[in-house]
């Protein structure tokens, strides 16, 4: 791997480390951004990236369950093969959005429950996810028009 390119892998696992994600698994995501091909098996990603097969394999089911990779077929290829999902970040906006709804249900019950010393910062919390809630879902279809137009 190029040290430009070493560079841009370490930088992603950085972001999403601090977002949670371990260190690995960003790694793997801003590979499979700048490879050529977009795609690699589990074990040249273990070689690549100089990491252990288990983590590889570990990090790879956690990527495919957040819909950030997906399984590609290679003709001839051995083994699996993931490449970063066209539309992986989009769909973990939806679940993030699905999310932030559930959340914006319980923010409602702890209203109903929370003594009236707690009221304003809970009103102040659920304002904002009802905000969110009605936003974001609007302006992500203004962005996928705007990609499609």
């Amino acid at each position: 791997m190029e040290q430009a390119h070493a560079e841009f892998v370490e930088q992603v696992a950085l972001h999403w480390e601090q977002y949670g994600l371990p260190r690995i698994g960003g790694r793997i995501l801003g590979w499979l951004l700048v490879c050529d091909p977009p795609h690699r098996s589990a074990s040249q990603l273990a070689q690549e990236l100089s990491v252990s097969k288990g983590s590889v394999s570990s990090m790879t089911r956690l990527l495919l369950s957040s819909g950030s990779l997906e399984v590609v077929p290679v003709a001839g290829g051995r083994g699996t093969f993931y490449r970063v999902t066209h539309d992986g970040f989009g769909q973990r906006f939806e679940r993030k959005l699905a999310m932030m709804v559930g959340f914006r249900s319980l923010l409602e019950r702890a209203l109903q429950l929370a003594p009236a010393t707690r009221r304003d910062d809970l009103e102040e919390l659920t304002a904002m996810y009802r905000f969110l809630e009605r936003e974001l879902p609007l302006l992500f279809e203004r962005w996928r028009d705007e990609r499609h137009a």
